[in-house]
């Protein structure tokens, strides 16, 4: 059982909800029961039903009148284009960021890679996950584009992101090419040229996107 304590109860039980998603505990196309969920957090259905609502905006989500509220399962034309536009905004987000006069906390982006090559040495892909996560999220954070970062954080939640990133480990040699995939954008940054940094991100996307677009459309088609 989950408390919600705070007034903000639909908020809580939205957020609660969405990473449940993003992280995989509710998988695509499973349907999510009022009942169960009001249960489970200790609240009325009310919030529940507020927190459907606010989930099928942001695309996580599909509510049907008299059939209920599934989880989004997206087709493989959703797919290809969600991770077409995915590429667009993180060579957008990199491209920005080299274009700052003061980019200051690079040391981060130095020390998220800096762990990916420690994961790979150690074989805890986990933390290789976690990394990479971390490196983009700086990257899409420090381009100080509110308008950016909500799309693609819409984006990724729509197809619980995070949870399929995994499937590229099983590639072989995906992870040391992604280190230098990462290392190249990097270096576009930190030498404050714009063209190259969007240019290698754009690439970076793409070649990740391509592993993980067989893995999620195995993972829900076959």
């Amino acid at each position: 059982m989950v408390s919600i304590t705070t007034s903000s109860v639909t908020t809580q039980v939205t957020d609660a909800i969405r990473d449940a998603i993003i992280k995989g505990k509710y998988k695509p196309g499973e349907k999510l029961s009022e009942a169960l969920l009001s249960e489970y957090y200790e609240v009325s259905r009310t919030p529940i039903r507020e927190a459907f609502k606010r989930l099928s905006i942001e695309g996580l989500v599909e509510v049907k009148p008299r059939v209920g509220t599934r989880v989004t399962k997206p087709t493989e034309k959703e797919l290809t284009e969600l991770f077409a536009v995915k590429e667009v905004l993180e060579g957008l987000a990199a491209k920005l960021l080299a274009e700052k006069e003061n980019n200051t906390g690079i040391e981060q982006l130095e020390h998220s890679i800096k762990r990916m090559e420690d994961a790979l040495e150690s074989s805890d892909y986990n933390i290789f996950v976690e990394a990479n996560d971390n490196f983009h999220k700086f990257i899409r954070a420090e381009s100080e584009n509110s308008k950016l970062n909500f799309f693609l954080n819409s984006l990724l939640n729509q197809i619980s992101y995070n949870r399929y990133v995994h499937l590229s480990i099983e590639q072989p040699n995906r992870l040391e090419e992604s280190i230098m995939e990462h290392k190249r954008v990097l270096a576009a940054i930190k030498s404050s040229n714009p063209a190259e940094a969007e240019k290698y991100m754009r690439e970076h996307v793409k070649a990740s996107g391509q592993v993980l677009k067989k893995g999620v459309a195995k993972e829900l088609y076959e």
